[in-house]
């Protein structure tokens, strides 16, 4: 044949069909449907394991300060007389987590919480985020705009985001003699206080910013919490600011009645956005996960239950395993 040369032959060039590229797509969405769950769940276990770790170095620097100081630092010192904003746990722990600058800058014991508040240089340093006291799975904004202090002005600021609230103890708010926790007002709790077990008893836990409701939709404000300490706008509810109670569960929704004014219970209780529970920091220095399943008190008795008497140090129903 004219134009062919002899053993050359014939090749036809074709592409994909419509169907080809269909099929070629429809096998890709099905891939990468399978694999963004689990991108999705690496990333979160990513994110609980640096919560994990910032709940250790807290650890650390409690036990820290408690060598230093012969005890835990208190849950907050009322140096106002509840007049307005007072120092928290967290501001005590400062100089422990390689924060000494800020802790002598905000002037943290010299002045009340109230004072300082009103200086705008100090304020200004509270403002900064200090992400040992975040958890990266928590949707809060780095600024606090829902938990506000209370300054001696009177006028309400708002600092840096906590994730990491302490353990008042297992019962509710209103009875400061009565509760066994780790933290209170003008607390100085030392290790031999721990007469349940330091490995049984929860220091500090998770609180989220906010957690969906349910079926129904929509989400309750947690707030979770703020670096410095507790405010003096909500009178019996002050402490909600750094410090949780016990009487409602983890990641517990609706509404807080006990107390005035009413607000969500997670406001004032554990919760996180970890899937099922929350994280704990053990008095002994170690972190826990602890389910939302967790046997409680559902009528606010203060019984012989499983997580209040994690909450509590000196109640004397020892916990096995949780």
């Amino acid at each position: 044949m004219p134009g062919r040369t002899i053993g050359q032959t014939v090749r036809k060039q074709r592409g994909f069909t419509l169907i080809e590229l269909l099929v070629v797509i429809a096998i890709i969405a099905i891939l990468i449907s399978l694999l963004l769950p689990a991108v999705q769940q690496a990333r979160e276990a990513a994110r609980r394991t640096q919560c994990k770790n910032s709940l250790k170095q807290l650890g650390l620097a409690a036990h820290n300060y408690h060598d230093s100081h012969k005890g835990f630092p208190p849950g907050w010192v009322d140096q106002t007389n509840g007049s307005s904003a007072n120092w928290g746990w967290s501001s005590y722990l400062l100089p422990m987590i390689d924060q000494g600058n800020m802790y002598s800058q905000i002037s943290v014991g010299t002045f009340s919480l109230g004072e300082s508040l009103d200086d705008i240089a100090k304020r200004r340093q509270m403002t900064t985020p200090l992400p040992m006291f975040r958890c990266p799975s928590d949707t809060a904004p780095e600024i606090n705009t829902r938990h506000k202090l209370l300054a001696a002005s009177g006028t309400q600021y708002e600092v840096a985001t906590s994730n990491f609230v302490a353990a008042n103890g297992g019962g509710d708010w209103g009875m400061d003699d009565l509760l066994t926790g780790s933290f209170g007002r003008n607390s100085h709790v030392m290790i031999r206080d721990y007469t349940d077990g330091t490995s049984n008893t929860i220091m500090v836990g998770e609180r989220a910013w906010e957690l969906p409701k349910g079926p129904g939709g929509g989400v309750d404000q947690c707030k979770a919490a703020t670096i410095y300490g507790v405010s003096a706008a909500n009178g019996l509810g002050q402490q909600r600011t750094t410090l949780a109670k016990g009487l409602f569960g983890i990641n517990q929704t609706g509404t807080d009645t006990t107390t005035a004014p009413n607000v969500e219970i997670c406001s004032r209780s554990f919760s996180s956005r970890h899937a099922g529970g929350a994280q704990f920091l053990l008095a002994d220095g170690s972190v826990r996960f602890v389910s939302e399943n967790i046997q409680r008190d559902q009528n606010g008795t203060n019984g012989n239950f499983v997580f209040q008497n994690l909450l509590n140090r000196a109640d004397g129903n020892t916990i096995g395993n949780f």
